[in-house]
């Protein structure tokens, strides 16, 4: 359903730092988010998008769930992600965010939503 995604590079010098979040795949469209804290996100699912989430500030409860045919499959798992964390959603499994602190994240996925027929679906 999803993979806890883990730096592929790190260094540190005098100047600061540099982390490495991801270095396989072509992505389409990046965004920053800012939630406020006890407000839902998502709730949806992408048929032919992968979807990366990169935490920078905040408590995020993630719930995926496995769908086919427009329905939960029953298939369901639960995980909080902290700043720093990395995961990637799979196809055809609807993410549901409960911000838990105020936070700051950016989404990048697969494909870029083309806003007339968007790979975005809602259960």
């Amino acid at each position: 359903m999803y993979k806890v995604v883990n730096s592929y590079f790190y260094h540190q010098d005098p100047r600061g730092s540099i982390t490495g979040i991801i270095n396989t795949g072509l992505w389409g469209e990046l965004n920053y988010i800012t939630s406020v804290k006890n407000t839902i996100r998502g709730g949806h699912y992408h048929k032919e998008t992968e979807e990366l989430f990169f935490i920078f500030k905040g408590i995020i409860k993630t719930t995926f769930e496995k769908v086919h045919d427009n329905k939960k499959t029953g298939e369901a798992e639960v995980r909080h992600f902290n700043a720093g964390d990395a995961f990637l959603v799979s196809c055809n499994v609807c993410h549901t965010f409960e911000v838990l602190e105020d936070s700051v994240w950016i989404n990048v996925l697969s494909k870029k939503i083309d806003t007339a027929q968007p790979d975005f679906y809602k259960i």
